[in-house]
């Protein structure tokens, strides 16, 4: 995994977009580095196919707006 020194809080606001594209590339980043640690992601999808058939919103964006969140904390744009 990549380590980062620099981390700060990312207020609750919509991302501009060199933000977005450098916590996507992270992302991207970590998955290569470890895919073994997005491995749930694949068992989500089942949850989230079964949670719109039902009816309910599903809580995939919610988790990963929290890790768009983390990501955008750890690295921050100069």
């Amino acid at each position: 995994m990549t380590s980062h020194n620099k981390e700060r809080a990312v207020p609750d606001a919509i991302m501009n977009n060199a933000q977005m594209v450098k916590c996507f590339n992270e992302w991207m980043r970590r998955f290569i580095e470890e895919p073994e640690a997005f491995a749930a992601e694949f068992q989500t999808v089942n949850q989230f196919l079964k949670d719109e058939a039902e009816g309910i919103e599903p809580s995939y964006g919610e988790t990963s707006a929290a890790y768009m969140r983390k990501l955008a904390e750890e690295c921050p744009v100069d």
